[in-house]
């Protein structure tokens, strides 16, 4: 977690957001100025203004780009790699679950994940299919959240203080209240400028308002038992290149979230990391657990997480795809393979 930049605020709890490759919450001085928080009736609604700011639900939105059998978001088509059809929504809320394993059964580690938590406007970045955002709006009826994303995949009936918004997040922030809490997730290689995204986040919140990262780096081990030659190996290697082509080049978030945080202003930062193994090899129980649902998320999705990058940008066939997928979801269930995805 961090804050703002008050040597004499209080210390933020001891542990914030945990995922396998970093997890940072992080505060911002309540001394801090440059936010004007009102509190005027034009002011107190989050609705019409933020409404009118965003893109309208349009039928050219919901015109998805169709590709080798699955489809991708319409609006500002092509920033993002990854499918947006029922079999992606189903994995991402596979994905949520292990998330929630990871936490200890929470769904952040931030104050306001906490009971007691007095509720307040909180944004869900790349809200992808709202279950966070419903999931925190049910235990915090008192709050008022929204989740952003580039696709209208949420559900039609959602709690009455959950609203969904199509819009870009790269795109000039035009929030009419300053933020309580930002729940951030999963968002490496869709960013073209990690710095200026945070700095967004910084310049949304509220003095005292809570910043949490959930993120996750690529495939890696540290006892080589990742071969550079395998197919697990090469799948990521296309990931990495397939990101960096497009400008949204994966970051190891263990190394290079935490400057980012320093030089913006954030304060009361605190970093956890964690593991998401590729199967059961790990001893610890609760790894094991955890890599099991990891290898079917992970499984489920391998031909989702690079078809676009080796196709659109590699030249691959989806024939190719297919049999490289097929052979890395080998190296996932092979228990001599000490693969985990770092948080």
């Amino acid at each position: 977690m961090a804050q703002q930049s008050a040597p004499e605020s209080p210390p933020g709890p001891a542990s914030p957001v945990q995922v396998p490759a970093a997890s940072t919450a992080v505060q911002v001085d309540e001394d801090a100025g440059g936010i004007d928080v009102g509190t005027s009736d034009s002011d107190s609604s989050l609705g019409n203004d933020v409404l009118s700011s965003t893109a309208s639900m349009s039928s050219s939105i919901l015109d998805y780009r169709r590709e080798n059998g699955r489809t991708y978001h319409a609006y500002r088509d092509g920033k993002y790699q990854y499918p947006n059809d029922e079999e992606e929504s189903e994995r991402l809320d596979l994905q949520h679950h292990i998330w929630y394993l990871t936490l200890g059964g929470q769904l952040g580690l931030a104050p306001p994940n906490q009971k007691g938590w007095k509720g307040g406007n909180v944004l869900d970045t790349g809200t992808g299919t709202g279950i966070w955002a419903m999931d925190f709006g049910d235990e915090h009826p008192e709050s008022s959240v929204i989740g952003v994303d580039l696709s209208p995949i949420q559900p039609a009936f959602v709690p009455p203080n959950v609203q969904f918004q199509i819009d870009d997040i790269e795109d000039e922030w035009t929030f009419t209240q300053p933020f309580d809490y930002i729940h951030s997730r999963a968002m490496n290689s869709s960013l073209q400028d990690w710095h200026a995204y945070l700095k967004n986040c910084y310049d949304n919140l509220k003095p005292g308002g809570w910043l949490e990262v959930q993120e996750f780096s690529l495939a890696i081990s540290d006892d080589g038992t990742l071969k550079e030659e395998s197919a697990l190996n090469q799948a990521v290697q296309v990931m990495t290149k397939g990101g960096a082509s497009v400008g949204r080049a994966f970051i190891n978030v263990r190394t290079q979230l935490r400057p980012w945080f320093d030089d913006i202003g954030f304060v009361n930062i605190t970093q956890l990391q964690y593991h998401w193994p590729s199967n059961s090899w790990p001893r610890d129980k609760k790894l094991k657990e955890i890599g099991l649902w990891t290898n079917t998320n992970v499984s489920s999705g391998m031909d989702t997480f690079i078809l676009a990058y080796a196709t659109r940008i590699l030249g691959w066939s989806n024939e190719q795809v297919q049999v490289l997928a097929a052979q890395a979801r080998k190296d996932l269930n092979d228990r001599t393979i000490h693969a985990y995805w770092p948080m």
